[in-house]
C-alpha cells in the first residue's frame, strides 16, 4: 500500500468539511499565533534598521488550508504554502481571495520540494510530520531550501496518546464530533490503518526526536520553545471535543542553517 497516495486521498476527501474550526475566535487565534511567529522568525534579515528589509521569503510545507502561510501573508512577508492534496490547495486559495491575500499555493511532495537550494529564508510546519512516511528525508529536504543564516522551524506534539485515559477522551471527542458536525472517524481509520505502520510519526512526536533529526541534517543553535501561551490559548479557547481528545503537548522546534 502507497502511504502517499493513501494520506493524499484521505486529504482530498476530507478537504470537503475541514476548516479551522478549533478556536472559538479565529481572529483572537490568529493574533496569539502572530505574536509567537514573529518573535521566532528573528534573523540577521529582520534585524537590519530599514523596514524594507524585513520582508522575508517563507515557505509553508503542508500547508493544508493555508492557516500559517495566510497568517505570515497578513504579516507582509512573501509566501508559498505546499500541499500534497490538491482540494486541500483549492480551500487555501479560496481563503487566500477571501481575504486579499497573495500567496503562492503549489501542489508538491514535502519530500521532494520542487525549489532550488537555500530558496527561503523560513521553512515551517504546522501538525505535518505524522502524514510523512520518511521523516528524516523530509527534514533534510527542508534544510537544503533554507537559505544560509535562515530557521527551520517545526510544530508538531503528541497526538495518539496510547494511555487509557487518552484513548477514552478522544474516543468522547469522536463522539460530540460526530453529534455536532454530523461528521465520523470511519473514513480516517479506513485510510490511515492500512499506512499508519509506514509513519514512524504516526503518534506524534516529542522535542527530543525532533532536536535529533535537526542536529543530524547540520542545523545550528538548535532550540525548542514549548510555546505555552499558545497551549494554554487552545485550553480555553479550543471547541470542546478538540479540548477533549487532546493532551496539550504542542511545542516548535527551531534550527538555523
Amino acid at each position: 500500500m502507497n502511504a502517499k497516495s493513501n494520506i493524499r486521498s484521505y486529504w482530498d476527501w476530507r478537504s470537503q468539511t475541514y476548516g479551522n474550526t478549533v478556536y472559538k475566535s479565529q481572529g483572537d487565534a490568529k493574533q496569539i499565533w502572530k505574536t509567537a511567529l514573529n518573535d521566532a522568525i528573528r534573523t540577521d534579515k529582520t534585524n537590519k534598521t530599514d523596514e524594507t528589509d524585513k520582508k522575508l521569503n517563507i515557505l509553508d510545507v503542508g500547508t493544508g488550508t493555508g492557516f500559517l502561510a495566510l497568517i505570515f501573508a497578513e504579516m507582509g512577508h512573501d509566501v508559498t504554502g505546499v500541499d500534497i492534496s490538491k482540494h486541500m490547495l483549492e480551500k487555501s486559495r479560496d481563503n487566500a481571495d477571501k481575504m486579499r491575500l497573495d500567496v503562492d499555493f503549489m501542489h508538491g511532495d514535502a519530500e521532494n520540494l520542487p525549489f532550488e537550494d537555500e530558496t527561503f529564508d523560513i521553512v515551517i510546519n504546522r501538525h505535518l510530520l505524522w502524514t510523512i512516511p520518511n521523516p528524516g528525508v523530509a527534514i533534510g529536504e527542508w534544510s537544503r531550501v533554507v537559505t544560509s543564516g535562515g530557521k527551520l522551524m517545526l510544530i508538531d506534539g503528541m497526538w495518539h496518546d496510547s494511555a487509557i485515559s487518552m484513548r477514552l477522551r478522544r474516543f468522547l471527542g469522536r463522539m460530540i464530533v460526530f453529534m455536532t458536525e454530523k461528521r465520523s472517524s470511519r473514513r480516517f481509520t479506513s485510510y490511515y490503518s492500512q499506512v499508519k505502520d509506514q509513519l514512524p510519526f504516526f503518534s506524534g512526536s516529542n522535542p527530543d526526536a525532533v532536536v535529533d533529526m535537526f542536529n543530524k541534517v547540520g542545523l545550528k543553535n538548535v532550540s525548542v520553545d514549548n510555546l505555552e501561551k499558545i497551549r494554554a490559548y487552545e485550553n480555553e479557547n479550543a471547541c470542546l471535543s478538540y479540548k477533549i481528545a487532546n493532551n496539550p503537548s504542542l511545542f516548535m522546534a527551531l534550527g538555523e542553517k
